[in-house]
């Protein structure tokens, strides 16, 4: 029986941050997506800082009432910035920094998806494999069955019916297999739409040793929604600081050139001016109602935040009561194997003696080891239990 192949120091190559198992397209993405979040960071930050403005004019002007022609060149750079705003600079920048956090944790946590998915496509591949082997020592038990049912028949002691519902069975063994081949083939192409490497040359990690408390201390769905929790309230801190008393301060060079093409004169000017502005609203009809709702929906936010815990937790003890289901499984399996054992030891010494057919004995190993196969498949499917609670773990 092939083993469940399991490799603990491999386990880097599945980590949120590490793209190399990926395709080159899904590992560009990924990256080109990253930087995104860091380019938004980087402009949401500096979003309270005005820019610097340079302005230009040329004017040629001529009178009509009366001889005067003139030409007049300008120049002026200038600006303009609000040094207080009742504490909205530095939400700016943490709502930046908040920002930051969440998307981090979102992109982290579509990592993981995409992690799960090729993990569980692996898993599902050396499954398919271990039931094509068990299949067919199943379909070698039905041809046993198929040949005693046509000797009975043929002798008189059994009917048509027994020998045609062996027929039917052999067929649909012989259709599992099948269709078994075909599933495993459409893993692998699943399998390439993530990854150039093959089924073989990634290795299956054990995910076992989980504990609840750090499931729900370290899961990234909650960390996201929390972090999304904080940008919202940050969100409402920036709003209401957009009502209240704000100072700025201005400063602008200005020079301009006027020639008098009639009289040939030329004059120039330059200045420079500085000063603060103090700004207060006083009145903005939209203010309770776009206060009142960001507070709600940080409130929203918070509340959907205890529930998501509460289903992470419930998510938790239902992935280990079926895990404990598997193992429970697994244990009335092992006391049939072990039937099966007592049974062919004493089937080989019987047969040897001539006492009973190889048919019997031949029929109580592939059985034993079909009862083997499902203590892998179990495992298996324990295993696909413990992936689902391991991806919603944020890397340390």
């Amino acid at each position: 029986m092939k083993k469940f192949i399991i490799l603990s120091f491999l386990s880097s190559l599945l980590f949120a941050n590490n793209l190399t198992i990926l395709n080159k397209d899904k590992k560009d993405l990924r990256e080109i997506e990253k930087k995104i979040i860091q380019e938004n960071y980087e402009k949401l930050k500096n979003e309270w800082i005005s820019s610097i403005d340079l302005t230009s004019n040329i004017k040629r002007s001529h009178t009509f009432n009366k001889d005067s022609d003139s030409f007049n060149k300008s120049v002026s750079i200038g600006f303009s910035q609000n040094i207080f705003e009742s504490g909205g600079i530095e939400f700016t920048i943490q709502y930046a920094k908040d920002k930051l956090k969440a998307d981090s944790l979102n992109w982290e946590s579509d990592n993981n998806e995409l992690f799960q998915d090729i993990y569980e496509i692996l898993l599902n591949i050396e499954k398919l494999k271990v039931q094509l082997e068990q299949s067919a020592d199943k379909y070698k038990n039905s041809e046993i069955e198929l040949i005693i049912k046509k000797v009975q028949y043929e002798a008189g002691d059994g009917d048509i019916t027994e020998l045609n519902d062996a027929i039917m069975s052999k067929n649909n063994q012989y259709k599992e297999i099948i269709n078994l081949k075909n599933s495993i083939k459409e893993q692998e192409l699943n399998l390439a739409k993530y990854t150039n490497l093959k089924y073989n040359q990634i290795k299956i990690i054990d995910f076992r040793n989980i504990n609840k408390k750090d499931y729900l201390e370290k899961n990234i769905q909650l960390m996201y929604e929390n972090a999304s929790a904080e940008l919202l309230n940050t969100t409402y801190k920036k709003q209401k600081s957009e009502y209240l008393p704000s100072i700025g301060l201005s400063t602008e060079y200005s020079y301009s050139d006027s020639d008098n093409m009639t009289d040939d004169i030329n004059n120039y000017t330059s200045s420079g001016s500085i000063g603060l502005n103090l700004t207060i609203p006083l009145y903005d009809i939209n203010k309770k109602a776009t206060l009142q709702k960001a507070k709600l929906d940080y409130l929203k936010q918070k509340i959907s935040l205890n529930d998501l815990k509460n289903e992470l937790s419930k998510t938790f003890d239902e992935a280990l009561t079926k895990i404990d289901t598997y193992k429970k499984y697994n244990k009335t399996i092992e006391e049939n194997i072990k039937l099966y054992e007592d049974l062919i030891e004493v089937n080989e010494a019987s047969n040897q003696a001539g006492m009973s057919p190889t048919y019997d004995l031949e029929v109580l190993k592939n059985t034993k080891k079909i009862n083997e196969y499902d203590l892998a498949i179990n495992d298996i499917n324990i295993q696909l239990e413990y992936a689902k609670l391991y991806f919603k773990i944020k890397e340390d």
